[in-house]
């Protein structure tokens, strides 16, 4: 069975971790199979110690969705060893493309992360617009992302003092800006992508180089589409210039050819580099950079020949070939699971079950009819004694129908399907109640040879949990 390609981060680790005061720390490292933990400790006061210390996932997935995430970090993460990971962009399929990657490889949940708005506007002097803006960006960021209110920093909204604009336009939704304070965690996240960047991304294969440079033009780049003059163009912003030549160097092995300008732009021109941006959907990350992209290249004339695109009949780019879904099928009647084929196949496991549904190999669940969800009802209030099972077998249903039916009609079943314990018994612990309201429990446990966790569930589902005894209140109460 073929494997997944992965990233060991044993290759990534920082080889010194900075302090708070940017002391230089040697940290210590245990390299576990799938784990490895990073530890460094500090001097503190009167001759103490502390440790810090963080467990992460040994390997990552080496794949092109990995690598888009590792070009929009380089592009929109903060560098600086602040001992805070911080991640900003304004549209929110990015905010989660980097959230849902985090979670996946990292198993860094999305609650973590704390958040705040940023608005290139003045602060407005009217309360009312004020109020208007700020509650419009926080409802629409907290629908369309997975980050939690509970987390957002005191100051949600923030502003810009030195800009001319004083309105928020009205698809202007402002800035998401993540942020998650840990000095280890940061600073390992940092290495990694600055390790990837400048010493290890003109070694990787093609597919990866794409996925990486769809990051980076996703962050960084821009779109000048000009019909007047005739400048049809995508330019990425770029100071360094050690990273203008490797971006320059990326797009050069797929094919695409850049022009590197003396100012901080890294420049993609010319109909034939643009065509190569289009069939190799370098622009799909950020969907407000492709529309206008697509604009773009519409102005080429004879594009629609040249590409098969703009014509309403272009085949789907990431539709699986007749091949492969055959062989798929013939894998799973071979009686290999979905998530081995999975694995072979480099097909998620959610299209893989949509195919066989599609060529009818699996079961299908009839829908439960209303009438039959009535009778259902009445007959479990009747039966509460019966378990879920026997039910299900009765009514010639499966369990799952049962127990969403009880579930949203709150059919409170007790344990009393589950009782173990013979009726004799339970009548027995009602007829002491009934003689000696006061009865211990530890009593009854002993006489009738029964657990204390029954005793209480008697007495809790026949309304004796008082048993007689007054609420003390206060310390002289006699």
């Amino acid at each position: 069975m073929q494997e997944k390609e992965v990233i060991d981060l044993k290759e990534f680790l920082p080889q010194v971790i900075f302090t708070e005061s940017q002391k230089g720390i040697i940290p210590k490292v245990d390299i576990k199979e799938n784990e490895i933990t990073i530890s460094y400790t500090i001097p503190g006061f009167n001759n103490s110690t502390r440790t810090y210390s963080g467990t992460i996932q040994r390997y990552i997935a080496k794949t092109e969705k990995t690598f888009e995430v590792l070009g929009l970090l380089q592009a929109e993460m903060g560098k600086t060893q602040n001992g805070n990971l911080s991640f900003a962009n304004h549209e929110y399929h990015i905010i989660n493309r980097v959230i849902a990657w985090f979670k996946k490889e990292f198993e860094f949940q999305p609650h973590h992360w704390r958040w705040s708005i940023k608005l290139n506007i003045q602060e407005p002097m009217d309360e009312n617009y004020r109020k208007e803006i700020e509650e419009k960006v926080i409802n629409h960021w907290s629908a369309k992302t997975a980050i939690s209110k509970e987390q957002a920093f005191p100051k949600i909204v923030t502003y810009i003092k030195n800009t001319p604009n004083t309105r928020l336009k009205f698809y202007d939704k402002g800035t998401l800006v993540l942020e998650y304070k840990n000095n280890l965690f940061s600073q390992i996240i940092k290495y990694f992508v600055k390790t990837i960047t400048y010493e290890k991304i003109l070694t990787y294969k093609k597919e990866h180089i794409r996925g990486y440079m769809r990051g980076i033009i996703a962050g960084e780049g821009c779109v000048e589409c000009s019909k007047k003059d005739m400048k049809y163009r995508v330019h990425i912003s770029v100071t360094k210039i050690e990273e203008k030549e490797i971006y320059f160097q990326c797009l050069k092995m797929i094919n695409i050819l850049g022009k590197i300008y003396p100012e901080d732009k890294l420049v993609i021109s010319e109909r034939e580099n643009n065509i190569q941006l289009l069939k190799q959907r370098m622009m799909t990350i950020s969907p407000e950079k492709y529309n206008k992209f697509l604009v773009m290249m519409q102005q080429y004339s004879n594009i629609s020949q040249e590409t098969e695109y703009f014509t309403g009949s272009r085949k789907t780019w990431n539709k699986i070939p007749q091949e492969k879904k055959d062989r798929i099928i013939k894998l799973y009647q071979q009686g290999m699971i979905v998530f081995d084929i999975a694995l072979q196949t480099q097909i998620s496991e959610i299209t893989i079950r949509r195919m066989l549904r599609e060529a009818k190999l699996t079961k299908t669940v009839p829908r439960t009819s209303e009438e039959k969800k009535k009778e259902i009802i009445i007959f479990v209030k009747n039966h509460k004694e019966w378990t879920i099972e026997k039910v299900a077998q009765q009514m010639n249903v499966h369990d799952s129908v049962i127990r969403r039916l009880c579930k949203k009609h709150s059919i409170d079943r007790g344990n009393t399907a589950r009782c173990s314990i013979p009726q004799e018994k339970i009548q027995k612990i009602l007829e002491i109640y009934q003689q000696n309201p006061t009865a211990k429990v530890r009593d009854i446990c002993t006489e009738l040879g029964v657990n204390d966790s029954v005793v209480k569930r008697v007495r809790r589902e026949h309304n004796i949990t008082h048993l007689g005894y007054k609420h003390l209140i206060g310390c002289n109460n006699k």
